[in-house]
């Protein structure tokens, strides 16, 4: 079985998408701070 050959446009592809989420997530981790919900509350423990 040969390993399939990763196109030539894939990896940019992927790399845009995954620094796009880290974005998405940072602009809501943002927005959630501004309204005053701590996300380590949900954690749980102590």
């Amino acid at each position: 079985m040969k390993p399939s050959r990763i196109s030539s446009d894939q990896p940019w592809r992927l790399w845009i998408f995954v620094i796009g989420l880290n974005v998405v997530a940072f602009l809501g981790l943002l927005f959630l701070k501004a309204k005053g919900i701590d996300l380590y509350a949900f954690r749980g423990g102590v």
